[in-house]
């Protein structure tokens, strides 16, 4: 798993990051992307505009609000979507599908919890 904890100055650690909840989905057109970047792995998109330009880890959240394992780490790059849906860019339709079966895994039904990783600019 790749839950990112902060600390701060003195050595000691911060509050616990903070999960946000969302829906997942993908996407496999091509083209660029809001920002004008060409699309490419590793980027996603988000209906939030505080979230264009940040970097973003992506979790199952499976049932009960269990956090599950890291789906990947994604820069926010498009837009297009529901404020609470990360729709990431894959390349084909079939990486689409993988992608989706493993935001499915556990019941999770597609539930994702994601945490933008501070200071880190897409």
């Amino acid at each position: 798993m790749f839950l990112i904890a902060c600390t701060s100055l003195n050595g000691k650690a911060a509050e616990e990051p903070e999960l946000i909840k969302a829906h997942a989905t993908a996407y496999c057109l091509p083209g660029k992307t809001y920002t004008g970047k060409e699309v490419r792995e590793g980027i996603c998109a988000s209906g939030n505009p505080d979230l264009i330009g940040k970097t973003i880890i992506i979790y199952q959240r499976l049932p009960e609000n269990r956090i599950g394992k890291g789906l990947g780490i994604y820069e926010v790059e498009d837009s297009g979507c529901n404020d609470y849906v990360i729709d990431v860019w894959c390349p084909t339709l079939e990486d689409c599908q993988e992608f989706m079966d493993s935001a499915y895994e556990n019941g999770a039904q597609g539930r994702v919890y994601y945490q933008v990783i501070e200071g880190a600019e897409g």
